[in-house]
């Protein structure tokens, strides 16, 4: 797994939730991004596959990213997902706010923490 900072660029003020609101709703003005550790790459060898590696990494990396928030400013973990994996992002509480994936390699992901 690799890490690193960075950010989540918002791609519709109007219809991006924070919080559990649309961003719109709030009295002030957002940024166009938000601070996040971003997940480069998060794989597991091929023979330890299914056996629950890759869900100890992402697990690592959520309470990594839980550490920064308290200390300088991270709201989100991002990763970049290959559509065949996009089903286990899910399953972990990701979201992604591409509506067609069909033209994508990779699809943006992020939890928001």
């Amino acid at each position: 797994m690799t890490l690193a900072t960075g950010a989540l660029k918002v791609p519709d003020k109007l219809e991006f939730e924070f919080r559990g609101k649309k961003l719109r709703e709030y009295p002030k003005d957002f940024p166009n991004q938000f601070p996040a550790l971003l997940v480069g790459k998060l794989a597991t060898d091929k023979n330890e596959e299914g056996n629950g590696g890759a869900g100890l990494l992402l697990d690592y990396a959520v309470k990594l990213a839980l550490e920064i928030r308290g200390k300088v400013g991270c709201i989100y973990l991002v990763a970049d997902s290959y559509k065949e994996s996009m089903n286990w992002y899910k399953k972990k509480g990701f979201r992604t706010y591409i509506k067609d994936t069909s033209q994508r390699t990779t699809i943006p992901m992020y939890l928001e923490l």
